[in-house]
């Protein structure tokens, strides 16, 4: 008599591609012999862009919340830029 698999290990098995699918090689950029991740330049990139985008914000409205503003924009920024570039 063969022993069935329990219903909370069928869904376990399942799962197994779904975790494999990050094993792939990250993107990265070689900057003068160095390899830099990609995440790390689209965060740098994005913050030089929510500094300029908060000058010339702050010259048409008044930002209340700063301290919850930069960080939001420039992770805005970060996210976006990383889907515009490597999907």
């Amino acid at each position: 008599m063969i022993k069935q698999i329990p219903p909370f290990l069928r869904g376990g098995f399942a799962l197994i591609p779904l975790l494999l699918t990050g094993c792939a090689r990250a993107p990265s950029f070689d900057i003068l012999g160095s390899f830099f991740p990609a995440w790390l330049l689209c965060a740098v990139v994005a913050i030089l862009v929510s500094v300029v985008c908060l000058r010339v914000l702050g010259r048409y409205i008044v930002i209340a919340w700063p301290v919850a503003v930069y960080p939001s924009l420039a992770a805005l920024f970060t996210f976006a830029l990383w889907l515009a570039l490597f999907r």
